[in-house]
């Protein structure tokens, strides 16, 4: 067994903490392997606050607010902590128990830190890779809390060699397995006059982190100036030095208006420009706030005052189901579980939804079949490949923008194209429902595919784009259908409507796609039960087009109980030659 312990019961490879200096520094002669499986953090676009109708998509509206100094917008700090964290998730290649906990509105969130009470918290690789592929930075955690821990500190604290020396294994760890910073916790008093020595720590920390991974250092409020512990719920003289020295602060979670009010005149007074390095905590189980499925009132009081947000304890919404005798440590897991937990998910992060700023993907090609990372059985191009139940966050596709609001769209789990769900449709409505909140450049032509299934022939989908031209700020709708007739009924100005490739073009596509080895859906008209369609969108070339909006409706009758899934689509740049199609041009957009 390798000295840090990642290697689990059988040969399984797990991810684990580590638990003592001793650990840490064999870590370096006996590294971890799953690194070569890391993802590099992904691009996105600049985060919009969409406002209240951030689940749908209006023509009428802009397409969403940017922060006018983006960087002085607030930012949102995620911290895992579930039951002790390291379950079914630290296992490199994923477990069986499908229902377990699984984030997915990456969009709204900027740092994600897994958390746990061990000394040295190393993010699992289903975490790094999860949050990466959406943008997220990743933290690991560094605490002390215990009576044993303050010996560990006090032992870190005996020398500058010794302190920079456990400061660069930990800036090793972080480079070696590719995530982006760390959360330092000390809650445990230390004496006064080692206070200085953790203060280079920080600060000596924080720098080689920025040297060798470009990443962050977040302090948590709790030990002050003279080494006690007395959680100060805002900035001020006694823990602001602290503050100085690293990347920001995740104040607790005890604060009132006044703490807030105070912090403010502090900033501005000797850090200006630093308000977003504030992260005022709320803790979501309720603790020293109003929070649960009223979050959002707390949350509200932050955004006003435009400082950051640190969300802890977000596995409350699976954990908290147990109240409801909901049975969350079935060891294969089970679909009342599953259910419930998407239902209470969604309507916790759709609550506060309009006090956050929503990002999305911001380069081609793009590909998602939108599994979560679980199912029941996983499927590729719509054939079973392992009937066992899965849970690995490693195969979580990019995720929709927004929290679903409605009961119109759902994560579906009895199907799939590529993974362990897809979304399935209900609504039979002239409602566009947002997907994605993107800036795809569309200065080269764009194939436009998607896999479906349909209940009965009556009912279709269509895909709504909407694009900006970059030089004049006006705007295009661009429907992609197979009814025209039912889409040029909307007269508003801007509106285009584009039908799928016919069967002659799809040679060409195909021809295309494999040269590109991109991951991409099946040029066929039926891939095991899916029904596949193609689309080419092509700019005139004055106008500088960029996608920002993708956005799916259902038209048909409005009968109950039939349904569409959306199994997956993807989205590639390149000009494809000896297709028939006509340009979109510049008289269309308004």
């Amino acid at each position: 067994m390798d000295s840090n312990c990642v290697q689990g019961v059988d040969g399984v490879e797990e991810c684990l903490p580590l638990k003592s200096n001793a650990q840490l520094f064999d870590f370096r002669r006996s590294p971890v392997r799953w690194n070569e499986l890391v993802e590099p953090l992904a691009p996105r676009c600049r985060p919009r606050r969409l406002g209240e109708g951030f689940g749908t998509m209006s023509f009428m509206e802009p397409p969403g607010q940017e922060y006018e100094f983006e960087e002085q917008r607030p930012e949102v700090l995620v911290c895992h902590d579930l039951a002790g964290n390291y379950r079914v998730d630290r296992f490199v290649d994923g477990a069986e128990k499908w229902d377990d906990y699984r984030f997915y509105h990456w969009a709204g969130i900027d740092y994600f830190c897994y958390f746990s009470h061990n000394y040295i918290t190393i993010p699992p690789l289903q975490w790094i890779n999860a949050a990466h592929r959406h943008g997220v930075k990743v933290l690991g955690t560094f605490i002390i809390e215990t009576h044993a821990g303050k010996s560990v500190l006090e032992e870190i604290l005996q020398s500058e060699d010794y302190m920079r020396r456990v400061a660069d294994e930990l800036v090793f760890i972080t480079t070696h397995c590719q995530f982006d910073g760390w959360l330092i916790n000390i809650e445990f008093r230390l004496e006064e006059g080692l206070v200085p020595m953790l203060k280079q720590f920080v600060s000596y920390l924080t720098e080689e982190i920025h040297r060798n991974v470009g990443g962050l250092v977040i302090w948590y409020d709790s030990l002050i100036d003279n080494g006690m512990i007395v959680w100060q719920n805002e900035v001020n003289d006694k823990n602001s030095s602290f503050f100085e020295i690293c990347d920001g602060i995740l104040l607790n979670y005890g604060w009132n208006e006044k703490n807030l009010e105070n912090t403010e005149g502090l900033i501005s007074l000797k850090y200006p420009g630093r308000k977003k390095n504030v992260f005022v905590g709320i803790d979501v189980f309720g603790r020293g706030q109003v929070a649960k499925f009223k979050t959002h009132e707390t949350l509200e009081m932050i955004a006003k005052r435009d400082f950051s947000v640190g969300l802890f304890a977000i596995g409350w919404t699976f954990e908290a189901m147990q109240e409801e005798s909901v049975d969350i440590f079935s060891q294969r897991g089970n679909p009342e579980c599953n259910e419930a937990f998407f239902r209470r998910n969604n309507r916790f992060y759709s609550s506060f939804w309009t006090n956050l700023y929503t990002s999305g993907p911001c380069e081609l090609p793009f590909y998602t079949s939108f599994c979560v990372g679980s199912g029941m059985v996983r499927r590729e191009l719509g054939m079973v490949v392992s009937s066992s139940p899965w849970f690995n966050l490693r195969l979580q596709q990019p995720q929709m923008s927004t929290p679903i609001d409605h009961p119109y769209i759902e994560h579906h789990f009895e199907d799939s194209f590529d993974g362990g769900s897809c979304l399935r449709i209900t609504s039979v409505s002239p409602r566009v429902y947002r997907l994605f909140c993107v800036d795809f450049n569309c200065t080269n032509d764009i194939l436009f595919s998607l896999a479906l299934k349909r209940s009965n022939r009556d009912i279709d989908l269509d895909i709504v784009l909407f694009v900006v031209d970059a030089a004049t700020e006006k705007r295009c709708r661009v429907v992609l259908s197979e009814d025209f007739l039912y889409t040029e009924r909307v007269t508003w100005p801007g509106n285009c409507s584009m039908k799928s490739l016919v069967e002659e073009n799809l040679m060409h596509v195909q021809h295309f796609l494999n040269r590109s080895n991109e991951k991409h859906i099946p040029v066929r008209n039926d891939v095991n039960g899916w029904e596949t369609r193609f689309y080419y969108l092509s700019f005139d070339s004055s106008i500088i087009a960029h996608i920002v909006d993708i956005g799916v409706r259902i038209r048909g009758q409005p009968f109950g109980g039939h349904w569409i899934n959306l199994g997956a689509i993807s989205i590639h740049s390149g000009v494809i030659g000896n297709l028939e199609y006509e340009k979109i041009e510049t008289q269309q957009f308004v």
